[in-house]
């Protein structure tokens, strides 16, 4: 029984490139704009109004004030991680650049960027203990990345959809057997086929099929790895009955879920739950502003539950980018005074507005601005629950281990234990070699 990442406006050109120029300052030290050069930052995506926010408000602001003349450029996610490698190889590296957080440990340990910790000792006590994720952006005891934003993925439904199936829509499930139960009420099939999924999760690649499983890994009670980061515990009995949870939703003539591989990430108006495809869905705070943004009146009957339990309510997310000041950057202190400056108390609560998400800060939990958006309040309030991915150096490849062989068990290919056991001697193997 039920109880209780982007608009239609983003660019559609693969690399969007915004440079704001002017003329570098002359004379004294750091910060002041004398021979302080131009502070060359890049920024991951193409979200058209996080660029006009960041070209028209921020670094207008940021120099106004610290006299220090700023290039920005945004680089598609798909070319990013290309783009760095070359321009690391050829020492074009930009002064401060953006990434996931899950590409921290490589970047550290590739001495690539520097450590933070300096700088924020410099902050005020209560300035620090403000930053919602920072210990997320930690390698090693070291900070290494400044969390923007976060994320995280929680159930949402339907409302009137579940008013139909003779459901409370406000008494969403709170256990995985609640989520099964509603699931299968909610649920259509014609001719053998599912017409109307009861529940699906984050399918469009591997990788959103393996932050699905990370959290039934973590209500379960599991974990990726260990707390050393040493040794792979995903394929524990925890993440097979994670794992199994999953591919039973899918799999079977009692199979309540359908539509993997279909894109779903950030799809608006074209989300199974807008078209009705979908009952329930488990989604990112970024999907359902895109929800709003593209098919409001759909979005007035959505819903959004806290975390699921089974052993622990919790769900995967935490931190989600930030920004890394270059190992080779002659810039240094003019790099952290810019990322200082966005996560000033305005500029981190303008951010999350024109970008959505997670504010960077405990403190804007509050803000009413931001409690009024459906598509913030929900994931702020479940800040605390949500869990990332280690901060290791190989994650990203040990990532693609396990998602390769997560999507072959949803897709019923091979047995949910068998899929984790391989996935874990691919990544032990990598962790032995580092």
């Amino acid at each position: 029984m039920i109880r209780k990442l982007r608009g239609a406006s983003r660019l559609a050109a693969a690399l969007v490139a915004v440079t704001v120029l002017s003329a570098c300052g002359t004379g004294g030290g750091a910060g002041s704009g004398a021979d302080a050069g131009t502070l060359r930052v890049w920024f991951p995506g193409n979200l058209s109004e996080e660029i006009a926010w960041v070209n028209e408000k921020l670094v207008p602001a940021f120099k106004a004030e610290h006299g220090v003349d700023v290039q920005v450029e945004f680089v598609d996610w798909a070319n990013l991680a290309t783009r760095l490698s070359t321009a690391f190889a050829g020492g074009t590296a930009p002064d401060v650049f953006g990434h996931g957080n899950a590409a921290a440990a490589g970047y550290a340990a590739n001495n690539r960027v520097i450590a933070l910790d300096d700088y924020l000792a410099k902050m005020p006590a209560d300035d620090v203990a403000d930053l919602t994720f920072l210990d997320q952006g930690k390698v090693n005891g070291k900070q290494v990345i400044m969390p923007l934003r976060g994320f995280g993925h929680l159930l949402a439904y339907r409302a009137d959809l579940v008013k139909e199936a003779g459901l409370d829509p406000d008494s969403p499930p709170r256990t995985w057997q609640e989520l099964r139960s509603a699931a299968d009420r909610l649920v259509v099939r014609k001719g053998g086929s599912i017409t109307r999924s009861g529940v699906i999760v984050p399918a469009d690649d591997p990788t959103s099929m393996s932050q699905a499983f990370g959290s039934f890994l973590f209500q379960a009670g599991g974990a990726f790895l260990d707390e050393s980061g040493t040794t792979i515990t995903w394929n524990s009995e925890a993440g097979k009955r994670a794992l199994g949870f999953l591919v039973d939703l899918y799999n079977g003539p009692q199979a309540v879920s359908t539509g993997l591989g279909e894109a779903t990430s950030g799809a608006g108006a074209q989300h199974p739950l807008v078209t009705g495809r979908a009952a329930m869905a488990v989604i990112t705070e970024a999907t359902l502003k895109s929800i709003h943004e593209q098919a409001p009146d759909v979005a007035a009957q959505i819903k959004v539950a806290p975390p699921l339990k089974d052993a622990v309510a919790a769900s995967f997310g935490g931190a989600g980018n930030g920004l890394f000041i270059s190992a080779d950057s002659k810039h240094k202190d003019q790099a952290w005074e810019f990322i200082e400056f966005l996560l000033k108390p305005a500029n981190a609560k303008a951010y999350v507005q024109a970008v959505g998400g997670i504010p960077a800060r405990a403190s804007l939990a509050s803000d009413p601005d931001l409690a009024a958006k459906p598509y913030i309040k929900p994931y702020m309030d479940a800040a605390s629950q949500f869990r990332g991915n280690p901060n290791v150096e190989t994650w990203t490849q040990q990532r693609d281990a396990l998602s390769a062989e997560i999507e072959a068990a949803l897709r019923g290919k091979a047995p949910a234990g068998e899929a984790l056991d391989r996935a874990a001697a691919k990544a032990t193997a990598l962790l032995k070699r580092n």
